[in-house]
């Protein structure tokens, strides 16, 4: 099984032990050890940009308070507490803190700078636009090497390299080497198939799972690209089972962007590995 983005350790270290070997990586132009990104951007050179501080626990965690305060002069309310601003419509069935604090305090070491922004871009024909950033360049294209090396794997990716798990999908097709992606995850990301230069027909023969999460929008994206997968397979043209799963829906509630850092994080890595032996040919 082979991961991208922010997968945690927990998540890999539970596929392991029951045997399912695991590889987490890095995009392409980012590593494990931060730098301050301003000497780049005082200079000549491409700007590199992070998520900022306040910004990396207001898109995930919780809320600043009072409003228009930082992570340094407000407080940081989680997501599902009494002082919730924006409550949840069952924020009292949650757990607050929904994740330990020494994984807020992990995820914040792990803002390191976006620095595949140094890299050039490229252009792809069938993608919707044609033009595509360094990031969805190299990403993929390292991904599906990854995939040839290892002979075949299943491939999860989380919020913004879920469109690159599709990008490489792609380049998989266009090397013929299609038939070594044996399923893909996109745990709260993209499913855009127009974007990525995809059809649902590309899926025919490969499992293809979203997931959201308690704290998330749905994404129609997503549950259309699902839609679309399943047609195929309805009208006897594919083989391989689509879902589009909603842990809300399936009573596991308090549960973040960043789900690897949350308190319920093994139950989700249950939900993945059961749905992959379910649905993955051996």
């Amino acid at each position: 099984m082979s991961s991208l983005g922010d997968i945690g350790g927990d998540v890999e270290g539970a596929l392991e032990a029951i045997g399912v070997p695991s590889y987490v990586v890095d995009q392409s132009g980012r590593g494990r050890s931060g730098f301050d990104e301003s000497v780049f951007n005082e200079g000549k050179g491409p700007g590199l940009a992070r998520i900022t501080d306040d910004g990396a626990w207001t898109n995930w965690f919780g809320h600043l308070v009072p409003a228009n305060s930082t992570i340094r002069t407000g407080h940081l309310v989680p997501h599902g507490d009494p002082a919730d601003p924006d409550p949840h419509p069952d924020k009292f069935e949650h757990v607050s803190p929904l994740f330990p604090l020494e994984a807020v305090d992990e995820y914040y070491k792990q803002l390191v700078p976006n620095g595949e922004a140094s890299l050039p871009g490229s252009m792809c024909d069938s993608c919707d636009p044609k033009e595509l950033s360094p990031a969805n360049t190299w990403t993929p294209q390292n991904l599906a090497t990854l995939v040839e090396q290892l002979g075949g794997a299943i491939v999860v990716t989380h919020s913004q390299a879920g469109i690159m798990g599709h990008h490489m999908t792609r380049i998989l097709k266009e090397r013929g080497h299609l038939n070594l992606l044996k399923g893909l995850v996109t745990l709260e990301g993209s499913c855009s198939m127009p974007n990525s230069g995809l059809s649902a027909a590309d899926f025919d023969d490969i499992p293809y799972m979203a997931l959201k999460g308690d704290y998330t929008v749905t994404s129609m994206v997503c549950q259309e690209t699902v839609d679309a997968i399943n047609a195929r397979r309805a009208s006897k043209h594919g083989t391989a089972k689509a879902d589009y799963l909603k842990l809300d829906e399936m009573g596991i509630l308090g549960v973040t962007h960043m789900m690897m850092l949350d308190k319920k994080n093994l139950e989700i890595a249950d939900v993945i590995y059961n749905w992959i032996g379910k649905n993955v040919k051996r």
